[in-house]
């Protein structure tokens, strides 16, 4: 599990705080991973810019360790909003993976598997 929320903690649901997540993961044996300060959504200035986050050295870096642990294992992302269309796993991370032609697939707040689909805007504002 790759924890990619720029602030890991929630004081209305103490119950998704990192440490406590992490120990609920490890205890049920699933590794966990926080990758937040490289995939989070926020820019530097705590901003949500995903093109300009997406171009951000340490994002790359980020997407880079991501793709190095998808060769060994399954890797699930984890953020705060459980829509996937209202998060940054599918309007930034989704994306740069699509264009690097990895799979992904969103597993939806139902329990439905959603193959992610290229974001119309990330690739139009690009080209500007």
């Amino acid at each position: 599990m790759a924890d990619i929320r720029s602030y890991p903690y929630s004081s209305h649901a103490e119950w998704f705080n990192r440490d406590r997540i992490e120990n609920s993961l490890r205890k049920a044996g699933v590794e966990y991973v926080f990758m937040g300060s490289r995939l989070g959504g926020l820019t530097e200035d705590g901003k949500f810019d995903y093109i300009k986050r997406e171009k951000d050295l340490n994002y790359q870096e980020g997407i880079k360790r991501l793709l190095e642990y998808a060769q060994q294992f399954n890797v699930a992302l984890l953020s705060s909003e459980g829509d996937f269309l209202m998060s940054h796993r599918h309007h930034l991370v989704a994306q740069t993976l699509l264009k690097l032609n990895v799979e992904v697939v969103h597993i939806t707040e139902s329990d439905q598997d959603a193959p992610a689909q290229a974001d119309l805007f990330h690739s139009v504002a690009e080209g500007e």
